[in-house]
């Protein structure tokens, strides 16, 4: 497939940033578990993909003395900077996440929540990410596996073969990518969240408010509203109560940058 465009992906989120909180549930289910493994840290931690800045309160109290928030959709930082009040020694950074403006080895840490499936070379932006902690620094990232959404695309998978929801780069190739960069102390655990909605009207409209809505290249245009939601609902897989479930399958993992280059 090719490659999305990073700058409507910026534009989608920046438009959702304004209504994100409200509407993400699973994300902040996801961060709050993420953030479990952050005990006992210290000195700069940077948080990538920091959205509307959920964590950054957070990894302050956690001990960060210094915290970085990054982010490509500005609107998400406007929104990150009000989280961020009163906090010392924060700064927002709009960037992308594969080159960062940032100094090697300048990081203790790193945090990650539901950021990494949107790359498109995963090994580079992990390459990145190891080039901003110092020695022995640690990694802390929340992804989506092969499972995600599973149910919209079996639904449009019944009526055209356009991509309709995201790719997922499996566990193995991302441990794989994660072991060549020479990455260590790696701890996993997966689970599946699968929230459920009144209506498919209701399911998209959450979508919409988190900013989850297709930018992939050659995704279909035009069939919207009626048409869209009369062809979704026949396909949809109902579960045994009315409701429309849409599963997460969500992988925490932590690793380690070794104390010694490779």
């Amino acid at each position: 497939m090719a490659p999305r465009d990073k700058q409507l992906v910026a534009r989608q989120f920046s438009r959702a940033a304004p209504s994100y909180d409200a509407a993400a549930r699973v994300q902040q289910q996801v961060l709050q578990q993420l953030l479990n493994l952050a005990s006992g840290i210290s000195g700069h931690w940077l948080d990538i993909g920091c959205g509307t800045g959920a964590a950054l309160p957070q990894l302050a109290r956690l001990g960060a003395g210094q915290i970085t928030g990054i982010d490509i959709a500005a609107g998400m930082l406007e929104q990150a900077a009000v989280h961020g009040t009163g906090l010392t020694g924060l700064n927002l950074l709009e960037s992308d996440a594969d080159t960062i403006p940032l100094p090697d080895n300048c990081a203790d840490g790193i945090v990650s929540s539901l950021m990494l499936q949107w790359s498109e070379d995963t090994r580079t932006t992990l390459s990145e990410w190891r080039r901003l902690l110092k020695p022995g620094g640690r990694m802390l990232i929340a992804t989506l596996l092969p499972g995600t959404h599973h149910e919209i695309k079996q639904a449009w998978q019944a009526i055209d073969q356009r991509p309709h929801v995201n790719e997922f780069l499996p566990q193995d190739e991302l441990l794989a990518h994660l072991h060549a960069l020479g990455f260590s102390d790696i701890e996993t655990r997966t689970d599946v969240i699968r929230p459920e909605y009144r209506s498919l009207t209701e399911l998209l409209q959450y979508l919409k408010q988190i900013g989850a809505t297709n930018v992939n290249p050659g995704r279909r245009e035009g069939l919207g509203g009626r048409a869209a939601l009369r062809l979704l609902a026949e396909h949809y897989p109902v579960n045994a109560a009315g409701r429309y479930p849409l599963s997460y399958d969500v992988l925490w993992l932590s690793a380690r940058k070794p104390e010694i280059h490779l």
